[in-house]
């Protein structure tokens, strides 16, 4: 036999005699390393899902700060349950707010369910900060803009009306107490001739922790009309019926017309005579005398504004 042969030999003894017993010894040494390495203390962060009890709705109380939805905790324990354990397995971390007088939580590692031989090393964030308010309601004009230009020649009579007028909005009180509108969808106007329209318009939504009550739409009426036209026609003298020696003080007057375009364009200067009429208003003109009377003017289908409305008649 060679060199050659019997180190081959030996090899081959070597792995192969007594076979059973090397891989048992072989599974024993892997068994004590599991084990040694499952034994080992281990760290590992497990997010868990936040629940708010919040007070009834009669305790009238407004949490206003935002709590998170979930928080972090980080457990030590050996690496064989940490590996093993799920964030659903530690549940949820219930926060009793019924009270809504609490102004901080602190977050305690009673407050969490843990198995057996696992132990809370942190909690992120450890502490709550609480902000309240109280609830109150008030009535909120609804205001409604407008949109648009009327057909040519017209124009939108006087505010756009809503019903309801108000709205009541229930928030907190340092958001409701400085509400000024509940604020609805424009009315579009544009190329709308003479009439009354009415429309229902959704109202805009409320500002965050305000509620309006049942009211989410209102009816919005506008009117449009034809546009008016003003002139105005200065130094017209006022005429004394049936007095032709009387007097007035001041002796003219100022006229102003509005009205549509065509009915105020027709109306000439010459066409308007102020007057008083002093037998008319039962003053007695047999003898000499003085009454304050309202100057008459009228004009078909045009409002007429006298300037002063009063003279001083004598005779």
């Amino acid at each position: 036999m060679t060199a050659k042969d019997g180190l081959r030999e030996n090899i081959r003894a070597a792995l192969l005699d007594n076979i059973g017993l090397k891989i048992l010894s072989l599974l024993c040494a892997l068994g004590i390393y599991a084990f040694i390495h499952g034994a080992e203390n281990a760290q590992r962060t497990f997010s868990v899902s936040v629940v708010t009890i919040m007070p009834p709705e009669s305790a009238n109380r407004q949490l206003m700060t935002q709590i998170p939805n979930e928080v972090k905790v980080t457990l030590r324990g050996s690496r064989t349950q940490l590996d093993d354990l799920r964030s659903d397995d530690l549940g949820t971390l219930q926060l009793n707010l019924r009270s809504g007088r609490e102004t901080n939580l602190d977050l305690k590692p009673s407050m969490f369910r843990v198995p057996t031989g696992v132990q809370i090393e942190e909690v992120q964030p450890p502490s709550i900060e609480l902000r309240w308010d109280d609830v109150v309601e008030r009535e909120i004009p609804v205001q409604i803009a407008r949109t648009g230009e009327p057909a040519p020649t017209f124009a939108v009579k006087g505010v756009i009306g809503s019903e309801p007028k108000v709205v009541r909005a229930r928030g907190a009180r340092s958001i409701v107490d400085v509400m000024q509108y509940a604020r609805a969808a424009p009315f579009d106007v544009t190329g709308l001739t003479e009439g009354v329209y009415r429309r229902p318009l959704p109202l805009d939504k409320p500002p965050k922790l305000v509620n309006y009550d049942v009211v989410d739409s209102v009816i919005a009426t506008v009117e449009i009309t034809r546009e008016l036209a003003k002139k105005e026609f200065a130094n017209l003298r006022v005429e004394v019926v049936g007095l032709p020696r009387a007097v007035t003080t001041p002796p003219t007057v100022k006229v102003r017309l509005v009205g549509s375009n065509e009915d105020v364009n027709a109306v000439s200067p010459e066409s308007l005579v102020p007057r008083v009429e002093p037998k008319s208003s039962g003053a007695d003109v047999s003898k000499p005398g003085s009454v304050y009377l309202d100057v008459l003017l009228e004009v078909p289908h045009v409002k007429v504004v006298v300037d002063p409305p009063k003279v001083l008649v004598k005779w």
